[in-house]
């Protein structure tokens, strides 16, 4: 089809230039493509940063402390500390187990049983204040390698500054987080970062979030250089 319509100019206007024939032509392969066969962007369009995994909702428990809010009821707004055993004492319902418990549950938790005291459903909303139940391991190339809380939206940058950042010696560019698989706990991934492009390139999607239990690994120069062979 589109053979013809360019003959069928061409015959009408014999003066037409090759220039224009051109652009027809192009025009009628344009029209005969479809679009599925639009060319892909470049690169990987199938790499998925490890980041863009949905995080698990933290679970509270000993040593933790969250903010309970009713809306409307500025008295019964508390802080609440979960002791060593897991039961936590919110006014007026009192002792509840807070522990193994993720915000969402205890909200769920805390509304059924504070109807017991109001007239109508309370709207209530629970929200974690510190993490000290669950840590995270960094180790390796940094000033004070060890435990440390985690603390929400942690990310790999955010470890290891916490940890007395990098050694001189760190090979930063090959970050390696050991991450347990939640589907099974006897298995785990490595996922490797680079946080020199994250600190002198400004790429701050590398620098993906951190979950409980992750360890930090910042390895030497020589031992990077070593496994790259």
């Amino acid at each position: 089809m589109g053979q013809k319509f360019i003959m069928s100019l061409f015959s009408r206007h014999a003066p037409i230039s090759l220039f224009g024939c051109a652009l027809c032509l192009v025009a009628s392969l344009a029209i005969a493509v479809p679009a599925t066969a639009a060319a892909k962007p470049a690169g990987n369009t199938d790499d998925k940063n490890p980041d863009d995994d949905q995080i698990p909702e933290y679970v509270l428990g000993p040593g933790d402390r969250f903010h309970v809010r009713v809306w409307g009821l500025d008295n019964l707004e508390q802080e609440v500390f979960i002791p060593p055993n897991g039961v936590a004492t919110v006014y007026p319902i009192g002792q509840i187990k807070a522990s193994g418990y993720t915000a969402s549950e205890l909200n769920e938790i805390i509304t059924n049983k504070l109807t017991k005291y109001l007239k109508q459903t309370p709207q209530v909303t629970v929200i974690p204040m510190s993490y000290v139940h669950s840590q995270v391991y960094v180790l390796g190339e940094v000033g004070a390698p060890g435990l440390y809380p985690f603390t929400g939206k942690m990310t790999v940058l955010e470890a290891v500054t916490r940890a007395g950042n990098p050694t001189p010696r760190a090979a930063i560019q090959q970050v390696r987080i050991t991450r347990s698989d939640s589907g099974n706990p006897e298995k785990s991934k490595i996922i490797v970062v680079d946080l020199d492009s994250v600190i002198h390139k400004g790429e701050a999607s590398k620098d993906i979030r951190l979950r409980p239990g992750d360890i930090v690994y910042v390895p030497d120069v020589i031992s990077a250089a070593q496994r790259d062979k």
